[in-house]
């Protein structure tokens, strides 16, 4: 296999188990950078509609650790956890994201970058999650993230 080759698959593949979402959140970029950055706004939105945050810790700064404690539509109990990479305020949020004691995530830490830009008065969200360990898991957490930015509109709209 030629170095090219093993290129275009890596690319392939890449795109496979990654994801983008964009989503126009009409507030600030400033409130909406705060919403993801603030402790205490987190744990008023953060999490998709049919899944129940137990317990959200978030150290946000960059190094600092975040660990959310949940429990699936299924009634398990479950955990996700990182690190802070690239905070710039009201501009990026970038961290790890990596499923406690779930064999699929063994070999892999997927990060998420979340960008803020201006548009009509509001801000343009942008998120991308990448190095997902596989195209169902991409799918899953395609859904768990349109789920979790439809509360982040909904926080904005109360």
């Amino acid at each position: 296999m030629t170095c090219e080759e093993r290129k275009i698959m890596t690319t392939k593949t890449t795109e496979k188990t990654s994801l983008e979402i964009k989503r126009f959140i009409n507030a600030p970029r400033d409130r909406v950078y705060a919403a993801w950055t603030d402790p205490v706004q987190l744990k008023e939105w953060w999490g998709p509609k049919e899944v129940r945050t137990l317990k959200i810790v978030a150290d946000t700064r960059v190094g600092g650790k975040y660990r959310w404690d949940l429990v699936n539509q299924e009634g398990e109990q479950m955990s996700v956890f990182g690190e802070y990479r690239e905070l710039v305020p009201a501009k990026k949020v970038v961290f790890t994201w990596k499923w406690d004691d779930d064999e699929a995530w063994e070999n892999y830490t997927s990060v998420v970058s979340v960008e803020f830009s201006d548009r009509d008065g509001g801000t343009e969200l942008r998120l991308t999650h990448v190095q997902l360990p596989s195209e169902e898991s991409r799918d899953r957490h395609n859904q768990g993230w349109n789920s979790v930015l439809d509360r982040l509109e909904k926080f904005f709209s109360e």
